[in-house]
């Protein structure tokens, strides 16, 4: 009798253990867990967006169309990427005024020339605008690169601007390397403008920006409107 019962318990373990569930085989053989998980991430995400190869990036699903390189770059066509402005160097070592000398002159931008709400408007949310001379003036240089890029009479519901804070955050879905590493190369590791104001500020010198420094990626971040930090433009399709 005992010899029966252990003759049972032992088939039934057996029964059970190759009864289990055989875990999930890596996907991408060679890397880490976390690795293919980012990486299958990425190809998912990516599938939404589409290289135009002319220097912008299409979010199909938003119907919104980024400048591949931050404000200041220059886009190569040859090679797809924004090194066409090089590091300074004794051949070349004149660059924009403003320029970023170590990320390929990327530009620093202020929000506005004051920390006001001259630079905004006062309708909730306060959007960027170029210029003020209501209560007190002010210019927006972050405003003005962007606007920069349309010709004359360009229709405003599809003109080159300062992207919102949600449209930024939808470039850091995934993981730094989901989209930036691949759509936006020399993306700066650092804050960048949203054309939002902060509207609990009644004094508006504050607004909005997006980090997209590695450790805070993705973050939302209220700034002083003088500071100056990077642009990536966008414009409806």
């Amino acid at each position: 009798m005992k010899k029966n019962t252990l003759l049972l318990i032992f088939s039934l373990g057996f029964f059970l253990a190759n009864c289990q569930e055989e875990p999930v085989k890596n996907l991408f053989p060679g890397l880490s867990d976390e690795d293919s998980s980012l990486l299958l991430t990425g190809l998912v995400l990516n599938q939404g967006y589409t290289d135009n190869r002319d220097g912008t990036i299409t979010d199909n699903a938003a119907n919104l169309i980024w400048r591949k390189c931050t404000q200041g770059q220059v886009y190569r066509g040859a090679n797809n990427d924004c090194e066409g402005i090089q590091r300074p160097s004794t051949v070349n070592p004149f660059f924009t005024q403003g320029a970023d000398t170590n990320n390929w002159g990327a530009l620093q931008l202020a929000y506005c020339s004051n920390a006001t709400n001259a630079c905004n408007q006062l309708t909730v949310p306060q959007i960027l605008q170029g210029e003020s001379a209501i209560l007190v003036s002010g210019i927006s240089e972050a405003f003005q690169s962007c606007n920069a890029l349309n010709a004359i009479g360009a229709n405003p519901a599809t003109a080159w601007r300062v992207p919102n804070p949600l449209e930024l955050q939808r470039l850091t879905l995934g993981g730094r390397n989901a989209l930036i590493g691949v759509h936006f190369p020399n993306t700066i590791e650092d804050y960048y403008w949203s054309s939002w104001s902060n509207p609990e500020d009644l004094l508006g010198q504050t607004g909005s920006t997006v980090i997209f420094e590695r450790k805070r990626f993705g973050e939302t971040e209220l700034r002083t409107k003088t500071d100056r930090y990077y642009v990536r433009c966008v414009r409806n399709r």
